[in-house]
């Protein structure tokens, strides 16, 4: 499971990547494109940042100011795709 991060929107994506790691897409298309980068990354999906176009260097180049949050969350989180739920158990 991810570790909080104390900032709303971060742990809000986080819940997101939860979800999305398991393949659903629900909720990705209404994003901003740097919450995109964001979500893709955390929930290991390179092909969502294919289907907007971005690679892994832009996407981390897009969420610069978020990447200590992303690395200070996921570190040591695992795979979410091999989590059993999408609550991160």
């Amino acid at each position: 499971m991810f570790k909080l991060s104390g900032n709303s929107q971060i742990d809000r994506l986080n819940h997101m990547a939860l979800v999305l790691a398991k393949k659903g897409e629900a909720g990705f298309g209404v994003l901003s494109t740097g919450e995109q980068c964001y979500v893709a990354l955390a929930s290991n999906r390179i092909d969502l940042l294919e289907q907007i176009g971005y690679t892994i260097p832009e996407a981390l180049a897009r969420i610069s100011e978020w990447i200590p949050l992303l690395i200070a969350s996921w570190e040591y989180a695992g795979n979410p795709a091999k989590y059993e739920s999408a609550e991160g158990k």
